[in-house]
């Protein structure tokens, strides 16, 4: 009987951490400098690639820029995914750029204070029931 009542225990528990399990997934981040028309002395302009799966079920996208992982004590920026007429885009600071073969991009600038002060950037998305995805890490 103890061990039928561990059995229903185990299941119980192992349903409830699918049913919190979000179906989006992000992977492959890349971090490039980016050069564009309106640069500025003082700052550095990143773009920031990743992949992500069922962006139908995506609703943000967040970039922590910080001394450690997780940490977004540098810069914290939150990105929007946007679905206009089946074709899906993020926006990050007012630019929206579309979600192509999977690769979303964003364009951040920091200044160079933030760029000489964060060492690591830390990426993840949220779905749109509030859930997060894994977490993607870059190591400047």
């Amino acid at each position: 009987m103890k061990n039928l009542f561990l059995c229903v225990i185990v299941l119980l528990s192992n349903i409830i951490t699918q049913a919190q399990t979000t179906q989006v997934e992000i992977m492959d981040l890349s971090v490039i400098p980016g050069i564009r028309a309106d640069i500025q002395p003082d700052t550095t302009d990143l773009i920031i690639l990743f992949k992500i799966n069922n962006v139908n079920l995506g609703a943000k996208a967040y970039y922590y820029f910080g001394t450690v992982q997780d940490a977004g004590d540098v810069l914290s920026v939150t990105g929007n995914i946007i679905g206009q007429s089946g074709t899906y885009y993020l926006q990050v600071n007012g630019v929206q750029k579309e979600i192509s073969g999977y690769t979303a991009t964003a364009f951040i600038k920091l200044s160079n204070v933030q760029n000489a002060g964060f060492h690591y950037l830390t990426v993840f998305a949220e779905d749109n029931n509030g859930l997060i995805t894994d977490k993607l890490y870059f190591h400047k």
